[in-house]
């Protein structure tokens, strides 16, 4: 099995919280950008935190909403789900997580490292940042196809640690 963090080390300066309250029940793109990037802040004071949004955050619990952040040189995604809403107030909660074309990105490269001819590697779902996650991902070698599993080691900040297993 190899283990693969899906964030670059720097990130584990990164510190967020996990709630956050809206005043509105329907949280704009604009206003979910702005709340998100608030939420993390990177060890460099320079670095700024940009969140982009796929758009609005729907005013019912159970909503949500994938947010891409840009960390200077790093970057990292995060799932904004809805919890709770009283009034006109949101409040949501962060998950960190690692899109499937990046688990398969970071596969294909740990294997070719390993002197594995790889032609491509295509994961079903991303990997959700909570331990024991695990996507299932199809490789194409040059001279056989196979699966990989791969699971979630650690969470850390924004920090996903995933290790893989290419199965029989």
């Amino acid at each position: 099995m190899r283990s693969i963090a899906a964030v670059a080390v720097s990130l584990l300066a990164l510190s967020g919280c996990s709630t956050q309250v809206s005043e509105t029940a329907i949280v704009s793109q604009a206003q979910l950008e702005t709340q998100v990037s608030a939420l993390f802040t990177a060890a460099d004071p320079e670095v700024e935190v940009v969140a982009t949004c796929a758009g609005d955050l729907g005013a019912r619990v159970g909503a949500t909403q994938d947010c891409h952040l840009d960390i200077g040189k790093q970057d990292a995604d995060v799932r904004v789900r809805v919890t709770e809403i009283v009034g006109k107030q949101t409040k949501f909660v962060t998950t960190p997580f690692v899109p499937a074309t990046r688990v398969a990105k970071n596969i294909a490269r740990s294997l070719r490292k390993q002197g594995y001819r790889v032609d491509q590697v295509v994961c079903q779902s991303e990997l959700i940042g909570e331990v024991g996650a695990k996507a299932i991902c199809v490789l194409a070698p040059a001279d056989r196809d196979g699966k990989v599993r791969a699971k979630v080691k650690s969470v850390k900040g924004l920090k996903v640690n995933f290790d893989y297993r290419v199965l029989g």
